[in-house]
């Protein structure tokens, strides 16, 4: 009995060892450990296998490791100095230096390393492989390098290869010729917008030295260079209206550009930019042009004006600044565009009466026009406003209303410079407007469209004074007015065939009309028809040819002229009676005026040819007053004030006769002479 309870116990012993051996095997690790994967802590976006040179290395185990075993066996080819820290179950190998660009790296662990239990690891890693990337590069650029024709509002665009450090590209950047500029980025890329237009027809190159990162701080392996040429200007500018800088300028002045070639209506939208804002419309027009005749055979006339007009009148003694962009493109021709430009005006105030004050042609607002000024030369200001110069003017007996003829055409206007109205009908050409002495007609000369010569008319400026009646058959100055360029002065001292050079007796019957060839004719505007017993012309040739405008002398009861009669050599002041009788007074040059107390200024010539102011009487007694001197001004064109104490009188440079010396004044009774301007030509004291 006791033999079998040891039998029993013993077979128990041996079913419980063999269950905490079992039990050991299941619950005891015997399986050794092992890499789940490795990579870069700053891999290179887009690009598999390459890291930054900043960058560590990480490789991952399947469970916890001894850190000795593991630092032992680890490996990196080529060699690199660094430091294994552990995060949990992952080894990291931080690079004492910045790794090498472009260099291929290899990581390897040998096999052995134990886990926490000692378990060794049958595996290692072999040969994990990357590349470090290689230096930031460039990998775009617009315009593209070597480009031509870039227009000079372009921004330049360059795109590289990673994020950059843009600080350092900023500072590497530079540009020649230099041009002021903003860079701005959008990830990636550079953009440079530059403050002003780029000049035209210009290389430019565009640097960016090789101290320039990347966020990882590794730096272009050589500098950056690009180039790029502007597009010719292949349309040039010839003026801008107003002129820069001018002051006094009318408040209805058009504002405008006028181009060498046509241009394309297509690109002037939004060409023009006016500071302070106007409202207004602009177009492609042509400048006027009176020295073709037109009909319906002759071709469009070439459009090279970019005109603005404002809407309403601008404001008053007030400074605009007009701009225009680079975007006007030559008419068939888009590569050629013009240069930019930036200019001032300041308007004037207008006047509300010319009463006193001197009215002159001057182009100093880029275009013959007429200005107005105080009587001491103050507060001078723009009249008339157009795109042709004008080439006469005249002013009503009342003072209130000018008439212009510009480019052929004749046009009305208050001296505040409303009411402006057309007096030449479409397709004519009409010249050297005068007021009759009630104001409500004009007597002008006439060309038909095609150019033919239609004579003299008087023309009614309102519907009361009757009908436009034709007083002389010919005699109307040729076309090409707008030929006269600056100040319209003649290198003599007369004046230009499209001048007002007629005149009238104070009754309105009797005209002095001076033919475009300088005959002078007497017209009896009132005379009767004995046959019908109505009222015709009568025309009394004098046989004079004169050099300036006629004028009537109350005083003598005639009709003034500067002239020669036949068989003469020199010119002399004349007295024409109505009936066409002529009688020489006295050796004179150019232009007369007659004041209302019987004195006469005109023209003398010194010595030496150069010519000076004197006053005098129509009596051929009576001897004439020189009242100014010198030998390097002329003088020119005399008026006196409606006063009679000045004369108001312009001069040119006696070694250059075209060439003004601007409007001056000088006392009846003696004294030195007054510089009013230093330009103008033409003066008239408004009564």
């Amino acid at each position: 009995m006791q033999r079998r309870v040891v039998s029993i116990g013993s077979i128990v012993l041996a079913v419980i060892a063999l269950g905490v051996v079992l039990l050991n095997a299941t619950l005891v690790d015997r399986r050794g450990p092992s890499v789940s994967g490795a990579g870069v802590s700053a891999p290179v976006d887009g690009q598999a296998g390459v890291a930054q040179t900043l960058t560590a290395i990480d490789i991952h185990f399947t469970e916890p490791v001894r850190p000795a075993t593991v630092e032992r066996r680890f490996r990196i080819e080529p060699h690199v100095d660094g430091a294994i820290t552990w995060d949990g179950s992952t080894a990291i190998f931080t690079p004492s230096e910045r790794l090498p660009q472009d260099t291929e790296f290899r990581v390897t662990i040998a096999p052995g390393f134990e886990d926490l239990a000692g378990n060794q690891a049958q595996a290692g890693l072999d040969g994990f492989r990357f590349r470090t990337v290689g230096p930031p590069a460039v990998v775009e650029v617009a315009p593209a390098d070597g480009s031509n024709g870039v227009t000079v509002d372009s921004a330049v665009r360059i795109t590289f290869d990673r994020p950059m450090d843009t600080g350092s590209v900023e500072q590497a950047l530079s540009i020649e010729p230099a041009a002021a500029l903003e860079p701005t980025w959008s990830g990636r890329t550079l953009t440079l917008t530059f403050e002003s237009p780029l000049l035209f027809g210009t290389t430019y190159r565009v640097t960016i030295q090789d101290a320039a990162s990347d966020t990882d701080g590794s730096r272009l392996r050589e500098a950056f260079r690009t180039s790029f040429t502007t597009l010719e200007a292949g349309l040039g500018i010839v003026d801008t209206l107003p002129a820069d800088g001018v002051a006094g300028i009318s408040v209805r002045t058009p504002i405008a550009v006028v181009f060498d070639h046509p241009i394309d209506p297509a690109s002037i939208d939004g060409a023009l930019t006016i500071t302070p804002s106007v409202d207004g419309d602009v177009r492609a027009v042509a400048l006027p042009d009176d020295s073709v005749p037109r009909s319906g055979d002759e071709p469009e006339p070439a459009r090279t004006v970019l005109l603005f007009e404002p809407a309403d009148p601008l404001a008053a003694t007030t400074t605009y600044t007009v701009r225009l962009d680079p975007v006007v493109t030559r008419e068939g021709d888009e590569a050629q565009v013009a240069t930019d430009r930036t200019w001032t005006f300041t308007t004037g105030s207008p006047s509300t009466s010319a009463h006193n004050h001197i009215a002159w042609l001057t182009d100093r607002s880029g275009m013959r026009e007429v200005w107005l000024m105080n009587p001491d030369g103050s507060a001078p200001r723009q009249l008339t406003s157009g795109l042709a110069p004008v080439s006469a003017f005249d002013v009503a007996p009342d003072g209130a209303r000018i008439a212009f003829a510009s480019g052929g055409v004749i046009r009305t206007t208050a001296v505040d410079g409303s009411a402006s109205a057309v007096v030449t009908a479409d397709g004519r050409f009409e010249y050297a407007p005068r007021f009759s002495p009630d104001g409500r007609q004009l007597l002008l000369a006439r060309r038909e469209p095609d150019g033919t010569d239609a004579g003299w008319w008087l023309v009614p400026l309102d519907a009361a004074a009757g009908e436009e009646r034709e007083i002389l058959p010919d005699g109307a100055p040729p076309l090409g007015s707008t030929a006269l360029a600056g100040e319209g002065i003649q290198p003599d001292a007369g004046f230009p065939v499209w001048a007002s050079r007629s005149a009238w007796d104070p009754t309105g019957r009797w005209a002095a009309v001076i033919r475009a060839d300088g005959t002078v004719t007497v017209v009896d505007l009132q005379a009767t028809d004995a046959a019908q017993g109505v009222r015709s012309t009568r025309l009394t040739e004098t046989g004079l040819t004169a050099t300036g405008p006629a004028v009537w002398s109350s005083r003598s009861s005639g009709f003034l002229i500067v002239g020669r009669a036949p068989g003469q050599t020199a010119d002399g002041l004349f007295r024409v009676a109505t009936d066409g009788s002529a009688q020489r007074r006295a050796d004179a040059a150019g232009a007369v005026e007659a004041s209302g107390d019987g004195r006469v200024a005109y023209l003398v010539d010194d010595p030496g040819g150069v010519s000076h102011v004197a006053v005098g009487t129509a009596r051929a007694s009576a001897p004439a007053r020189t009242l100014t001197a010198g030998r390097e001004l002329a003088d020119r064109w005399p008026a006196f004030a409606p006063d009679g104490s000045k004369i108001v009188f312009g001069r040119v440079h006696a070694d250059d006769l075209r060439a003004s010396a601007g409007i001056w004044t000088v006392d009846v009774d003696g004294g030195e002479a007054a510089a009013l301007t230093t330009d103008g030509a033409y003066p008239r004291w408004v009564p």
